[in-house]
């Protein structure tokens, strides 16, 4: 029998397996581990997974809608191939990744980045050359250094690809290391679309492509946050991991392993979610309707429509903060619905202030950088 993580705490043992085509981690869980051991002392990021107290076990509602869901949305995960193989004649420094040359021009990057400034003034003392060029070797993924030296190169590179969560996830590692602070800027801003700090910018609608996008590669932003420590990526990215299954959570996607702390934090977090949008976010749901009598039409006291909408539903997954609107459909008549709607729109703003501290990262003052 599979029992919640609230109220059992553990200590992680983890082991490792190699199959035929990939490597299992597995972690055991002891329930008969004391509270404080659970508790992750090397969380890198300056919060904690938090130990709770026993909660009845909860499952919630995913309330996916019937058109084509949020977070179906299937799509190539890389930009397209592009004819610039960053191989310039008159280039007067070569680039050197894995196996990966680039010939680009000194000026440009010096431009760009102190770094990269400083770190070509000390080659100029080499004696290392490719065709008569000296070669300048970093240990940078050779395919991440192309996508930056494309963007700077390429006016229009960055718009054309922003939309995949891989390019910006490279354009931000690198952007960082190599400190071109606007690019950075730029790069973040474009992701946090998808992974905002507050839930206006979460409900816009234009948004609603780059949210699915980070729901997708959502193990790779938890990666890039705790890299580069951008704590406020975190709270919306647990939110969006939590949505997962657990084996995904424990075991990874596309070769992309979460770190322990964030395995913790998910799964922790998830039952947490699923007990907010319980009593805070969806409560309407979780209670057999009354008859309004203010109401022309009575509505509200119709428990076979709300029923019937439940059966339908994925009890499985969280749904905290997608915004409800099948009010017709649970009993709710239009004019009733405002009503209804303020009530649900009140519980989705308080759940949200209370996000990064259910997976033991504080308050959103904390963790946002103004």
């Amino acid at each position: 029998m599979n029992h919640s993580t609230i109220g059992y705490h553990f200590v992680p043992k983890v082991e490792f397996f190699q199959g035929i085509n990939q490597n299992y981690q597995t972690i055991s869980v002891d329930t008969s581990i004391s509270m404080e051991e659970l508790r992750v002392n090397d969380y890198q990021l300056g919060g904690r997974p938090p130990s709770y107290l026993p909660e009845p076990e909860f499952y919630g509602i995913s309330l996916a809608p019937e058109e084509r869901s949020l977070f179906d949305i299937e799509e190539s995960h890389f930009p397209p191939p592009h004819p610039n193989d960053l191989w310039y004649d008159d280039g007067s420094i070569v680039l050197k990744a894995g196996d990966k040359l680039f010939r680009v021009h000194r000026s440009i990057l010096s431009q760009k980045s102190s770094v990269f400034a400083t770190k070509l003034q000390i080659r100029a003392e080499s004696t290392e050359t490719h065709n008569g060029c000296p070669v300048l070797t970093l240990d940078d993924d050779a395919e991440e250094l192309r996508q930056l030296l494309l963007t700077i190169y390429e006016i229009s590179y960055f718009e054309d690809n922003a939309q995949y969560i891989v390019y910006l996830c490279a354009l931000i590692r690198l952007s960082t290391k190599y400190e071109m602070e606007q690019l950075q800027d730029l790069a973040l801003e474009r992701l946090k679309r998808g992974v905002p700090s507050t839930l206006a910018s979460f409900d816009i609608p234009e948004h609603q492509k780059d949210r699915a996008n980070a729901q997708r590669d959502v193990l790779a932003i938890i990666q890039l946050a705790r890299e580069i420590n951008s704590l406020e990526l975190l709270p919306c990215a647990y939110y969006y991991c939590s949505r997962l299954s657990t084996s995904t959570i424990f075991e990874g996607r596309d070769g992309v392993v979460l770190a322990l702390p964030d395995i913790t934090a998910c799964i922790l977090g998830k039952d947490q979610l699923r007990i907010m949008q319980r009593q805070t976010t969806h409560s309407f749901l979780y209670t057999l309707p009354r008859f309004n009598e203010s109401c022309d039409k009575k509505c509200g006291g119709n428990d076979r429509l709300l029923l019937q909408y439940l059966q339908s539903q994925d009890f499985a997954t969280p749904c905290t903060f997608e915004q409800f609107t099948d009010w017709e459909k649970i009993g709710v008549c239009k004019g009733c619905a405002p009503a209804y709607r303020g009530k649900h729109m009140k519980g989705r703003r308080d759940a949200w202030e209370r996000l990064p501290g259910i997976f033991g990262l504080g308050s959103w003052r904390k963790i946002v950088i103004i």
